[in-house]
């Protein structure tokens, strides 16, 4: 099996959790001392990623989740944009309505 794949106990899992919060909390200046050197640096995507890393490490970056449901018409009345010529797939009218017979006979040509 691979060491990769070996599974610690809690007491190990919590262990090895605390030795890397250890490492990287004594590596924490060095890292803000080198993301705000990338931040301030000449490529911007790589400053906002080094910002959004400054945030996440700050907790500033927390973001609010809410739950959200809604049925598939509703996100259908919801919409601002006509979907084209497809968007008629999605409305059925009465007329595109079929009656079923009741009793379970059904009209079948190949008698």
């Amino acid at each position: 099996m691979s060491e990769a794949l070996v599974l610690y106990s809690k007491d190990e899992a919590r262990d090895i959790q605390e030795a890397t919060k250890a490492r990287a909390l004594s590596l924490h200046a060095d890292v803000m001392d080198r993301l705000a050197s990338i931040l301030h640096g000449e490529d911007d995507k790589t400053a906002l990623t080094a910002a959004g890393l400054i945030l996440k490490v700050g907790g500033m970056d927390k973001r609010q989740s809410i739950k959200v449901q809604a049925t598939f018409n509703q996100l259908m009345e919801g919409a601002t944009v006509n979907a084209g010529p497809l968007a008629s797939l999605t409305q059925i009218t009465a007329s595109a309505v079929i009656d079923a017979e009741e009793d379970g006979d059904f009209d079948d040509d190949s008698e």
